[in-house]
C-alpha cells in the first residue's frame, strides 16, 4: 500500500512540474497567443510545452509565442494541420 501511495505521489509531483512550466510561459503570452494555444488539441499543447531547442534546452517562451503567432494566421479548424506541418517540415525533429 505504501508503495502505491509513493508511486501516486511521484506521478503527481512530475505532473505538477510540467504544469508549473506551462504557467511560467502563460504570463508572457499575449491574449491572442493564449487563445491560439487553447484552440489546439491537448496533445499538441503538450508537444508545444515539451519542445526543445537545438542545444537540448527547453524551448523559450518567446520561441513558443512565435509559433503561436504563426498558427494564429490559420483558422482554428486548420491549426492542428498547420502545427503538424511545422513540426514535420520546418522545425528540427523532436524526440
Amino acid at each position: 500500500m505504501k508503495l502505491l501511495l509513493l508511486a501516486g505521489f511521484l506521478s503527481f509531483s512530475m505532473g505538477a512540474a510540467s504544469i508549473a512550466y506551462a504557467d511560467e510561459c502563460d504570463t508572457k503570452l499575449t491574449a491572442q497567443e493564449r487563445a491560439t494555444l487553447a484552440s489546439l488539441i491537448p496533445d499538441d499543447q503538450q508537444t508545444l510545452v515539451k519542445m526543445k531547442m537545438r542545444d537540448g534546452s527547453a524551448a523559450t517562451c518567446e520561441f513558443r509565442a512565435g509559433l503561436l503567432d504563426m498558427l494564429a494566421n490559420h483558422p482554428p479548424e486548420d491549426r492542428t494541420k498547420a502545427f503538424h506541418y511545422l513540426l514535420k517540415n520546418t522545425l528540427a525533429k523532436q524526440n
